[in-house]
């Protein structure tokens, strides 16, 4: 695949982030510059952009003499991000404002659809990123900032946790069927119930 729009810098990001998510480049793993300008059929100049905006983000570590790596997680950390994860989405729980989720419902169902079908479709990468927005998007619908900035602080880690888990098509589409149950949970305020399918949701019981 070539980059072949005049935005280099833009599609350089969004085509490497792609081949982290998808775990062609694995955790832990040096990211050549050379390597993917060739694959890419640009110069170094807008992959050495697209990784720096990557470190930002938080999928990518740099080291003071340039060198760029993808996140590793470790055992402890996953634990930590998960406990954390499960604690802030139970407090959105509490706290979604009725009438900013009512407003959101329809984007919330086409979003949990839309992850079945890229991953039906073989995307992988584009099913955790839709994973991603749904579950940023509950998030938002408590309209607490503070919840919503230490959410998408902890989002790059929880994208990488999903991609290392590496779970069958057959489990993972089970786990992505869960959002639509979630919803019809939160819309019917059953969060007794929504909190313990959140749990398993998180934890992949």
């Amino acid at each position: 695949m070539k980059i072949v729009s005049t935005s280099l810098s833009d599609q350089a990001y969004e085509l490497v982030k792609g081949e982290i998510l998808k775990g062609t480049i694995k955790a832990g793993s040096k990211i050549s510059e050379d390597a993917l300008a060739t694959q890419f059929g640009v110069s170094r100049t807008p992959i050495r952009e697209a990784i720096r905006r990557l470190a930002e983000y938080g999928l990518v570590t740099l080291s003071p003499r340039s060198h760029a790596a993808v996140v590793k997680i470790s055992d402890k950390v996953a634990q930590d991000i998960a406990s954390l994860r499960i604690n802030l989405e139970f407090f959105a729980i509490d706290n979604l404002q009725e009438n900013l989720f009512d407003k959101n419902f329809s984007k919330l169902t086409q979003l949990a659809s839309d992850c079945q079908l890229q991953l039906s479709n073989g995307e992988r990468d584009k099913a955790f990123e839709l994973d991603s927005a749904f579950h940023s998007l509950l998030i938002e619908c408590t309209d607490n900032q503070a919840l919503i900035e230490v959410y998408y602080r902890l989002d790059p880690k929880i994208q990488l946790l999903r991609i290392e888990q590496d779970l069958s098509p057959e489990s993972l589409l089970s786990y992505l069927q869960q959002h639509t149950k979630l919803l019809l949970l939160l819309k019917n305020n059953e969060k007794l119930k929504a909190k313990k399918l959140i749990r398993e949701h998180i934890t992949h019981q």
